[in-house]
């Protein structure tokens, strides 16, 4: 079990909402932006450490993430949740830091000799279904980082396509084409795996 470093003797958080604790940052009490710290930080530093794999660099990675957060509550306007928001930030974080390593690489897919899957839940369900948890934290190790991200977003944060595109700077039918190809690879891995 990797260790926390952001878990601390926290006291009992408040009862407010989000919009509350968002809005009271905005008025100025800054105390508040330690229970917004207090809130997310873990769920930051997890969804870092989940992309970049490594637990120093996640950890300045999360860093880096909140003072964004914190420097840019201005921009937040509550049309989506504000985990949401958050993770958007945190995947952008991640996702440059991993384009600038060449660790991340979208290659421009042809949409005319690769159409998009638009039956995408008929083939992910039946995989889901058919894996264990633990063959299914195997089979993630196993695929490529940019696979893995748009898998991430997709089904573990219930991300829409259009709000990958968003992050990611690509069209929703280049997403729908990158989920699709995810799919398939995910699904030749789980059936190698079972005739191992």
């Amino acid at each position: 079990m990797i260790s926390n470093p952001f878990k601390q003797n926290k006291p009992p958080p408040t009862t407010l909402s989000d919009a509350d604790l968002v809005a009271g940052i905005r008025d100025g009490n800054r105390r508040l932006l330690k229970e917004l710290y207090n809130r997310y930080a873990s769920k930051i530093y997890y969804k870092c450490l989940s992309m970049i794999k490594n637990t120093d660099l996640a950890q300045d990675m999360a860093h880096d993430v909140f003072i964004k957060v914190a420097t840019n509550l201005h921009k937040y306007q509550g049309k989506a949740e504000l985990s949401f928001w958050i993770y958007a930030i945190t995947y952008n974080h991640c996702i440059s830091h991993l384009r600038k390593t060449e660790r991340l690489r979208f290659v421009p897919i042809d949409e005319k000799l690769d159409p998009a899957d638009e039956g995408e839940h008929e083939l992910t369900e039946k995989i889901v279904r058919d894996l264990k948890l633990n063959q299914l934290k195997r089979l993630i190790k196993m695929l490529k980082p940019e696979e893995e991200v748009i898998l991430l977003m997709r089904y573990q944060d219930g991300m829409s396509i259009k709000q990958i595109a968003g992050i990611l700077q690509l069209g929703e039918s280049a997403v729908k084409m990158r989920l699709k190809r995810v799919r398939n690879h995910l699904a030749e891995l789980f059936n190698d795996l079972n005739h191992e």
